[in-house]
């Protein structure tokens, strides 16, 4: 745990430096699933109270066929699976893309790095998710009226979850290339490239489930 603990704290901070110590260690992938681990408890602490404090999709409309007033009783069941299989897709996607641009890694490191990558950067948005309607549960904030200003223009809850949005983006697209970069020894630009259809391919898989 305490190497866990140091290299996970490194992906934070040094990305590159945290990603070539991890994909030395031999116990690299079970570090990954713990970092994906901690990403699904927390979202899964974030729809058990959505499904409990009356929240509902407001700032994307679901895509799948429930109600948005009963669908965050289904989301809480298929968050995890959704988060695993996002992984793989992300892994399997950034794998390719490095290979075809001449990266030279095996697909279980990248799979490790990816996992990292997906977990320190899920807390861009994940924090503020998990404080919000862990209040709301409580019943110290209006879930309702706090998803409703998330989603209305001028307000303070609008500003700050888009900007929390973008710190997400930035970050997946950096913690990826950064992992590609240590693993399958590309370019900036090389690395970016596969590091970004991997963040789109994740993405992809995940908000076909979640809202």
């Amino acid at each position: 745990m305490a190497d866990f603990g140091s290299i996970y704290a490194r992906a934070f901070l040094k990305p590159a430096r945290g990603f070539a110590a991890l994909v030395e260690h031999p116990r690299r992938m079970t570090f990954a699933w713990w970092a994906v681990a901690l990403n699904c408890a927390a979202y899964q602490l974030v729809y058990f109270f959505l499904a409990r404090n009356g929240g509902r999709p407001t700032v994307f409309t679901p895509w799948l066929a429930v109600e948005p007033e009963r669908y965050y009783t289904f989301n809480q069941y298929w968050i995890v699976p959704s988060i695993l299989l996002a992984w793989v897709t992300a892994s399997g996607f950034t794998q390719i893309v490095a290979r075809a641009l001449g990266g030279t890694g095996a697909f279980e490191d990248t799979q490790v790095v990816v996992g990292f990558g997906l977990s320190v950067s899920s807390w861009w948005t994940g924090a503020h998710d998990v404080i919000s309607t862990a209040l709301g549960f409580a019943g110290v904030i209006d879930q309702r009226a706090y998803e409703d200003a998330m989603s209305t223009p001028g307000r303070v809850p609008h500003a700050v979850i888009w900007a929390l949005m973008l710190g997400y983006l930035g970050w997946f697209v950096l913690t990826f290339t950064r992992g590609v970069m240590v693993v399958h020894r590309l370019s900036l630009p090389r690395a970016m490239g596969a590091g970004t259809v991997g963040f789109v391919g994740y993405q992809f898989v995940y908000l076909i489930f979640n809202r």
